[in-house]
């Protein structure tokens, strides 16, 4: 293998699959990158067994084809550090890798190519056509809700599932929902549902673009492909029956409350500082001009923020964690955040003003 490639194209196609590469794995195979030249493409990709990342490439030059896998972020290191202008030439030789940059050479180790896992196959793919901005506005929103370990392993991702002409978005942890939907197209053929680990959603996200660009999602029975431009992604999906999430979402609220979320986010944040560590408690009243937020630390202190807002919320104290009050507002920094809740003892529902296409139900804490 021999070829000359642009230091630009080469380090956007490493930093595109780098994050499916596994430190520390059992297997050194899963910490390396595959390169692979044919003609005049580059194809590099990595995975941890979970996910697969792969970029395709155009060299300047192809001197001789060939494939073999070296420790990825050794070479995403001495990429990124070579001059931002100019040509990378990379040679196999006798078994070690020569990156050569101006003045400069490096030799890393490999790992034969035959070694590297084979490609995942979406199995009963289906197509799923969805605009890229949307989806990863309503994926990043919704991430905050899953759970990280949880032994009830379908929590620890997102359920995806597709029906007419809606795409929904959902995570749990347990004590907390979060779900986000968006509008297909056009209707899908039939019914899909799936759960994206951990892993694969934050892969996701971050390869989603930030325009109105459509994708297609390739939805198997086993596996999830997104493609956006030249890199792919395929993950493996979490077996198991995700709860059904419709039925803990709360209605019949006795009123609402309008705020800033940036405002209240603050807010919480200063209280938070008081809070009591074991359980992070935030102490909520409602009045009649908004809302106070009460923490306190036992032998440390205690806080109280007094936040103005619209409210129809009845005179009420109400307990939650403020972790997940903050989770919740992030979403919707910019936005009127509306806040209903029915009685202390009832999940609360945050979403945007006038819009609920994001939804996020937060369980009470005991106060």
């Amino acid at each position: 293998m021999h070829f000359r490639i642009a230091r630009t194209t080469l380090l956007r196609q490493l930093t595109s699959v780098a994050g499916a590469a596994q430190r520390g794995a059992s297997m050194p195979i899963l910490e390396n990158v595959l390169l692979n030249c044919e003609g005049s493409r580059l194809t590099v990709k990595a995975t941890d067994l979970e996910i697969e990342l792969q970029s395709v490439g155009e060299v300047g030059q192809t001197l001789s084809d060939g494939a073999i896998t070296v420790p990825s972020k050794k070479l995403v290191d001495i990429v990124r550090a070579l001059p931002d202008a100019g040509e990378v030439t990379v040679k196999l030789t006798s078994g070690k890798l020569a990156i050569t940059s101006g003045k400069g050479r490096y030799t890393l180790s490999t790992l034969p190519a035959t070694e590297f896992p084979e490609a995942m196959k979406v199995d009963d793919a289906r197509a799923i056509r969805v605009e890229a901005k949307a989806l990863r506005r309503v994926m990043d929103r919704v991430s905050v809700a899953m759970a990280k370990g949880d032994v009830r392993t379908y929590l620890n991702g997102m359920l995806l599932k597709a029906s007419g002409d809606q795409l929904a978005c959902v995570a749990s942890d347990g004590h907390r929902l979060a779900v986000g939907e968006v509008a297909l197209p056009a209707p899908v053929a039939q019914d899909y549902s799936a759960i994206i680990p951990r892993k694969g959603v934050a892969q996701i996200v971050g390869l989603l673009p930030t325009d109105d660009t459509a994708v297609t999602i390739e939805a198997g029975t086993g596996q999830v492909r997104v493609a956006v431009g030249d890199t792919t992604l395929t993950t493996r999906l979490v077996s198991g029956a995700f709860p059904d999430f419709e039925r803990v979402i709360p209605t019949g609220f006795a009123g609402s409350l309008s705020v800033s979320a940036g405002e209240l986010r603050e807010a919480v944040g200063r209280a938070a500082l008081l809070a009591e560590s074991k359980y992070n408690t935030l102490r909520l009243s409602f009045t009649e001009d908004g809302i106070r937020l009460h923490t306190k630390a036992e032998g440390q202190g205690s806080a109280n923020e007094d936040v103005a807002a619209h409210t129809t919320v009845p005179s009420m104290e109400y307990g939650i964690n403020h972790h997940y009050l903050a989770d919740a507002l992030d979403g919707f920094i910019g936005e009127t955040a509306c806040i209903s809740v029915r009685d202390s003892a009832t999940s609360m529902l945050v979403t945007a003003a006038g819009d609920t296409s994001i939804r996020h139900v937060v369980m009470p804490m005991r106060i």
